[in-house]
């Protein structure tokens, strides 16, 4: 167990973090776990209209999103749940989830993981973003190639894999 210090404190303001262009979207990294002795990481994400996450299943880490803007329609196991700023949505690990960007506006939330380490992921598939804005479209979509790939690295190095 990590003591707590005062040293390991942090407070970062709205645009500080790591931020990645990650897909489609722009994440920053706001707590990793190394900041947290590995007990979460926290997320902030900007994805936009009409975006899709496919549905995948953690088999280590607890997801809990929080919607700051936007609307989404996720989908939790059997569970359909339709977003708007202000909601809190629980995906369990071991429970399939994927969601749907509104079709007329960004999203903008927050997402916990616990225990932290799918940052990593995250890290593994993105780049710096040069500006906190979402990224340039792609010059071509991923090849099925590189969607089996990123599949494979998901689930060898995350337990996480599409469902």
């Amino acid at each position: 167990m990590q003591v707590a210090t005062q040293e390991r404190s942090l407070g970062l303001a709205s645009d500080e973090g790591e931020a990645l262009w990650w897909f489609d979207g722009l994440a920053m990294l706001k707590v990793t776990g190394e900041q947290s002795g590995g007990q979460f990481s926290l997320i902030e994400m900007l994805y936009p209209a009409g975006a899709i996450v496919p549905r995948h299943v953690h088999h280590r880490e607890d997801e809990l999103f929080y919607l700051i803007e936007g609307e989404l329609e996720m989908r939790v196991g059997e569970r359909q749940i339709s977003a708007k700023p202000g909601t809190t949505i629980f995906a369990p690990r071991n429970i399939p989830h994927s969601f749907q960007v509104g079709a007329n506006a960004p999203v903008h939330y927050l997402i916990l993981y616990t225990p932290a380490g799918f940052e990593g992921f995250i890290r593994d598939t993105s780049r710096p973003a040069a500006t906190l804005t979402l990224p340039p479209p792609p010059d071509a979509p991923p090849t099925p190639e590189q969607i089996q790939a990123i599949g494979e690295m998901m689930r060898e190095r995350y337990a996480c894999e599409w469902a």
